[in-house]
């Protein structure tokens, strides 16, 4: 936490406000970090009440999305498509979601129908002789997604506001470079609750936070039925989003224990960093940093959808560029090849984008993008080895002995 601004005046001139000098604060420092890596760190606060932000938008909207669950319901032997929320449920297709909603809920006007009012609703429980299959789905089917949806969104709606008291504290945390801010954060910590007793509480709702989510995502799918009469239910993309929301709050809770116990060292990050930036624009290095972090984007993007572990294989490419070792290239290029091949399999069976629901498209769409970086990053790859990879190798020789050489300096 950089040293704050002296606030206001007292009795000749001297702050009100507890100036803590710079040699203080690295006294205070666990060994390893220096004061130029701590400034460093502070920008994490703000990086977090970014990602929190958006997870509070991204929960309020999944609560009231009919794209929960996707299932076939019956209706007087006829199969409908429907699309859950948490309280309702609509009927129909892709381009029309509302269509057949007069199949189950006749007489109402609304553009849904209510999941309460299907459970309480009589329906006939005669079945098919052959296949002794119902022809309209069961009561208690409506009923367990309401009872499961009720569940959820009570959490869910504690989880939204204990989000938006977390990304509030951390953004006021992040902003003590403003000289008001810093004086409230004064008289925080005038009435015993010191920077670290604040980061405990930080981190405390975050992890909060994280099992709500978790435990949302669990009740969810383990209360709801497997049918609704035809079929097995599916999970859509408000879950999927869910789902990112939960890996998004893994992130920031993260973060904010590591500035508490400072369990990885954050020189390893600032190195990377700077060999991104130091790394001319017109080079194929560059184009790997960026191919590699807009890969990473879309694997995270994809968790709406699905969760594909193939984006573990960007670990071996993050590791041969940063340390140009030829042995993570070489995994990287034998498992993406097999990879691609499985791939071209799946591109070949993708349905046309007329037939997916929203969720499914905005995945198919992220899948394909993925599919041509792969190619991308092998083409500049090869690039690389052929162009630069020899500079790249100098480049280490000179910083490993530039290293040495301070090193005897400082020991002289």
């Amino acid at each position: 936490m950089p040293p704050r601004q002296p606030l206001g005046g007292g009795p000749g001139g001297a702050p009100k406000g507890r100036q803590r000098s710079p040699s203080i604060v690295a006294d205070m420092l666990p060994e390893g970090i220096e004061m130029e890596h701590l400034e460093k760190l502070d920008k994490i606060m703000l990086v977090v009440t970014v990602i929190g932000i958006f997870v509070n938008i991204a929960q309020l909207n999944v609560i009231n999305n009919h794209a929960w669950v996707k299932a076939t319901a019956l209706s007087d032997g006829q199969p409908f498509q429907a699309y859950l929320a948490l309280d309702s449920v609509t009927f129909g297709t892709t381009e029309d979601p509302n269509r057949d909603n007069r199949f189950f809920c006749p007489g109402t006007r609304s553009y849904e129908c209510d999941l309460s009012a299907l459970c309480k609703r009589e329906v006939s429980a005669e079945e098919y002789a052959s296949t002794k299959l119902r022809r309209n789905t069961a009561q208690e089917a409506w009923c367990g997604f309401e009872e499961a949806g009720t569940l959820t969104n009570s959490f869910l709606l504690f989880g939204l506001l204990l989000g938006l008291v977390s990304t509030g504290m951390t953004a006021m945390y992040s902003a003590q470079a403003i000289p008001w801010v810093a004086q409230q954060f004064d008289y925080i910590e005038e009435l015993g609750f010191s920077d670290t007793i604040q980061k405990y509480i930080m981190a405390t709702c975050w992890c909060g936070l994280w099992i709500l989510v978790f435990i949302s995502m669990a009740v969810y799918a383990l209360l709801i039925p497997d049918t609704l009469g035809w079929g097995t239910v599916e999970l859509e993309a408000s879950f999927g989003m869910l789902r990112l929301c939960f890996i998004l709050i893994s992130l920031n809770a993260a973060l904010v224990i590591n500035s508490c116990f400072h369990v990885w060292d954050p020189a390893a990050v600032v190195d990377i960093w700077n060999d991104f930036t130091n790394t001319p624009w017109v080079s194929a290095r560059k184009a790997l940093y960026i191919e590699l972090m807009l890969q990473l984007v879309c694997y995270i993007l994809m968790v709406v959808t699905e969760l594909d572990w193939a984006g573990l294989l960007l670990v071996l490419l993050a590791l041969y560029i940063t340390g140009n070792n030829k042995t993570f290239a070489v995994l990287y290029l034998t498992l993406v090849l097999i990879s691609i091949l499985f791939d071209s399999i799946r591109f070949a069976s993708l349905p046309h984008f007329d037939h997916l629901t929203p969720g499914e498209s905005f995945g198919a769409s992220l899948w394909i993008f993925i599919f041509a970086l792969k190619l991308v990053i092998i083409g500049t790859m090869i690039a690389y080895e052929k162009l630069e990879a020899g500079d790249a190798d100098n480049r280490q020789a000179n910083k490993y002995t530039n290293f040495h050489d301070d090193e005897e300096d400082r020991g002289a």
